[in-house]
Formats: structure tokens, sequence, C-alpha cells
């Protein structure tokens, strides 16, 4: 007699290797991108969220900060004020350090360049030099939670790896509510599931950018 074989599925979390205490490397997020998603599947979050600047009191330069009109929140984006410091002056530029709302640096950037990590700006001369210590504030607020299959093609911030599912979850015909892993833990690289194709470098560079979340792939 012919038995059918019995494939067992994937575990809730069953990924994971270790995890903070309590329920603090998870987070409830909205399963989007009409597919099914497992657990263990590497995910982007869609860019969404509102950023607001403003001058520092005192600053000395007079420059004009302007955030990007169509994306000013961007992959991987947190919520909270951003700090961007004026840390070397020159004449008629000058080079700012931008800090995210934990207090880590994240890139720098001249003056009339564009800035494009987690947030996207960009900082104008104005006819008064910016000193040493001048600082622009951005409060980031209302970030998406939308969380789609990684698309290392993509542009919408869902090429950055930014969570994982923690569960199976059938978003097929209408996005779900469901549990993302998203910092402070440890999990099974042989459990993860990447983009179909990805390449060993890209899957590379997408393990850092868990990595700078909190989450170490063993």
């Amino acid at each position: 007699m012919t038995q059918t074989p019995l494939i067992e599925g994937r575990h809730d979390g069953g990924f994971l290797v270790s995890e903070s205490r309590g329920h603090r490397s998870r987070d409830r997020g909205t399963l989007s991108g009409a597919a099914k998603i497992q657990a263990g599947q590497v995910l982007g979050r869609k860019v969404g969220g509102t950023a607001a600047a403003a001058a520092k009191a005192g600053n000395t330069g007079n420059g004009i900060f302007t955030l990007d009109a169509t994306t000013p929140v961007v992959g991987n984006a947190q919520p909270g004020v951003y700090v961007v410091r004026c840390a070397t002056a020159a004449a008629n530029g000058g080079t700012f350090r931008v800090f995210d709302p934990t207090g880590d640096v994240i890139g720098d950037v001249a003056v009339g360049a564009t800035f494009n990590d987690q947030i996207k700006f960009v900082i104008a001369d104005g006819a008064t030099d910016f000193v040493v210590g001048d600082e622009f504030d951005v409060t980031v607020s209302a970030l998406s939670k939308a969380y789609v299959p990684l698309s290392l093609t993509a542009t919408d911030g869902s090429q950055v790896a930014s969570a994982i599912s923690f569960a199976n979850v059938d978003a097929t015909l209408a996005d779900q509510t469901g549990t993302v892993v998203t910092r402070d833990c440890e999990v099974n690289g042989f459990e993860l599931f990447w983009p179909t194709g990805a390449s060993a470098n890209q899957i590379s560079a997408g393990t850092a950018q868990l990595a700078a979340l909190g989450i170490i792939v063993r």
C-alpha cells in the first residue's frame, strides 16, 4: 500500500537560537506583499513615516536644511530624534555628523551633498558659514510597519533586511498582522529564507544589515 509522506511544516520561531528576555526581540507588524511568508523569512520594510526638521536655537550658520520631498524617511529608520551636528567647519561648506535616536553615529555628510541613510536630506550653504556645534534635529514618527519579503531589486525600502518573520503567515490575498523579530537575538542561518537567486555577496550584505539591528546570524 502506498503511503503519503508527511512533511513537517515550519515551526513558529524555530530559527531562533536565543532572544532577549520577555518579548523585547519581537514586534507586531503588518505582513504584506501578496505572498505566503514562512517562519524564518527575511523581511524588508516599506518606506513610510513622517519627518520634521528644526534648526537648533543659537546656530551661527544660516544655511537651509531640506528634507527630501519624496522620501524623507528611508529603510531602517527609527522613531525619535536624529541629531545632525556640524563636526568640521569650512568656508562656504563644512561637514555634518548624523546621530540616530539612540546616539549612534550613522554617517557624515558635506554641506551641499545628499545624506541618504535612514533619513534623507541636504544642507545648503548660507550667507553665514556654519561653525562646529551648529545643529539640526530631525524628528521621525509614524513609521510604517508594513513588512514584505526582502526584495533585492526594490527601491522602496524593502531592499534592506529589517526583520524576520516569526511565524508562517499567508498574506496572499490580504495583509495580515503578525509577529516579526526585529532586534537583539541570535538566529540559525540555515533556517532563514532569503530571496530566490540571492548571491553570496547579497546574503552577506543582508546579514550585515540584520547585525546592525542586533540580529546575529549564526
